[in-house]
């Protein structure tokens, strides 16, 4: 008997609670830092107060955190070619590698959960912040707030419909346990909802940097990834593509944003709300998060072989050779990326162990430093370079040409990996001569190397139709070799829950599961 049966299993909204399995007519408030909206929405104070819980609920589901349900983790990365997961691994991240997944998955389930409580919770805030008067919250204020929430809320939905494709859209707060059989939405209807929060958001919040907080320039740059999305499978929707481009062009017009001079400042823990942060999931650590399922686990995933005390990270992630051999020798970037030797001697060279000790690296913790699953780094959910590879590749494919611009922006991206190298020997910048479809291919090469292990790869994979081919050809690279992938066009959307299936006769499950 499982211990909780989750709303969002019984009907794909969870309402701020759990119930017992042991006692179904047993409704307990879930023990957290979220806030239950009676009698509580006061004034001004209050607001900021739900919408910080909303924050919170990001950390839970939008990257690398406690419980494993980050969706850059679980979704992004696994079943990709960045990174190889060894036999011991965890089951259900070891079914995510190896593409053998199925409805039953706990991972799957828990993602999936996670976000409708979430969503509901997000639901609550729009509604009762709209019902405040003037007397209690300012106009600004209050579209302030709202505008934050509608942001997150399209953020969830677009992972939502990525993942599971046809699920249910809900945008009403609920209270109670009457009218729950929820029908799914087609995913077009999906996408329109996500565009008409983030439009809407865009049109209120302002411009900002080096913040938590989402500004305008996180909207409009995750309005970008959402049209590019929608562009490619499976909607594609090519006529997107013009809109991805406006939208990245304009968080580049807005001169909110930089990139850094050194590629492995972005990632310092000292330093994480730098020139180059778009949207950021903030996290405080160690020791500091409320509840174990907001805890960033980048320090400790993405880390060298060894001792953790040592410095060292997981033992559950190995570095894709594949990806190794794809940066150029002189490629700045490659050093931050793979760690070649165990720690705590990880920066004595390259390839000190051979292939088989090479681990994801990026966000390097200071030696020595045992955070275990509670580290400080927050989760750069969009950076400057996601957005100026983004707007490279859109304009390209919306104009049917590689246009100077699209070239200027790639090239800044290579320019800062080249570092002081010769640029006609490394890192070459590219030309508008190059044909079409040559030029999205280094894009998406480039956003390979530039965003490895950002939590981009899956979506890339899937949306450009190339994640079975690359996947079916991925090798035997290291001696934790688990077996190879079994990738299918059916696989790329992951199955809904059977547990939900079970509880809701109303949904249907997706095709080929």
């Amino acid at each position: 008997m499982r211990n909780t049966i989750r709303f969002s299993w019984l009907l794909l909204l969870p309402l701020l609670f759990t119930l017992s399995s042991c006692n179904d007519d047993l409704l307990t408030e879930q023990p957290s830092n979220f806030l239950a909206p009676t009698n509580f929405y006061r004034n001004a104070n209050d607001a900021q107060i739900a919408l910080a819980g909303l924050y919170a609920g990001q950390m839970r589901v939008q990257g690398y955190v406690g419980g494993d349900a980050g969706v850059a983790l679980l979704w992004g990365l696994h079943g990709t070619d960045e990174i190889i997961i060894p036999p011991w691994a965890p089951a259900g991240r070891l079914s995510l590698f190896l593409w053998n997944f199925n409805p039953t998955l706990d991972v799957i389930e828990t993602v999936y959960q996670r976000h409708y409580e979430e969503i509901n919770r997000i639901n609550t805030v729009l509604n009762r912040v709209g019902m405040m008067g003037e007397d209690q919250i300012s106009d600004e204020v209050r579209a302030d707030v709202l505008a934050q929430a509608k942001a997150l809320r399209a953020s969830f939905y677009f992972n939502l419909v990525r993942l599971y494709n046809r699920v249910p859209l809900v945008l009403e707060e609920r209270e109670n346990l009457e009218n729950l059989e929820f029908t799914q939405a087609e995913p077009g209807e999906i996408y329109a909802q996500v565009v008409k929060d983030l439009t809407e958001a865009i049109a209120v919040l302002e411009p900002a940097s080096n913040v938590s907080r989402i500004s305008k320039g996180a909207a409009q740059a995750l309005l970008g990834k959402v049209y590019l999305q929608m562009g490619g499978w499976p909607l594609k929707q090519t006529e997107k593509y013009a809109d991805a481009a406006s939208q990245f062009g304009a968080v580049i017009a807005s001169n909110q944003y930089a990139l850094l001079e050194d590629f492995q400042q972005v990632f310092d823990y000292e330093n994480e709300l730098n020139d180059e942060m778009v949207w950021v999931v903030q996290h405080d650590g160690p020791g500091v998060n409320i509840d174990g399922t907001q805890n960033s686990n980048l320090g400790t995933f993405m880390g060298p072989a060894g001792r953790l005390e040592e410095g060292a990270g997981w033992g559950t992630a190995w570095l894709a050779t594949k990806l190794e051999n794809t940066f150029e020798r002189e490629d700045l970037r490659r050093r931050v990326s793979v760690a070649y030797a165990p720690a705590p001697r990880v920066m004595e060279g390259d390839s000190t162990e051979g292939p088989n000790q090479w681990k994801p690296w990026k966000w390097q913790k200071p030696n020595p430093n045992n955070w275990g699953n509670d580290t400080p780094f927050d989760y750069p959910y969009i950076r400057y370079a996601n957005v100026l590879l983004g707007f490279a590749e859109a304009d390209a494919r919306a104009n049917g040409t590689v246009t100077q611009e699209a070239v200027n922006a790639i090239n800044l991206v290579r320019a800062r990996a080249r570092g002081d190298a010769d640029p006609n020997k490394v890192l070459v910048p590219y030309t508008t001569a190059m044909p079409l479809e040559e030029f999205i291919d280094a894009v998406l090469e480039e956003r390979y190397l530039e965003l490895a292990f950002e939590g981009h790869r899956k979506g890339d994979l899937i949306r450009t139709e190339r994640a079975v081919e690359v996947m079916s050809s991925l090798e035997k690279q290291t001696a934790v070799w688990p077996g190879a992938p079994e990738p299918a066009e059916y696989k790329q959307l992951w199955p809904i829950p059977q547990s939900v299936l079970d509880l809701n006769p109303a949904l249907k499950q997706n095709p080929g599961w």
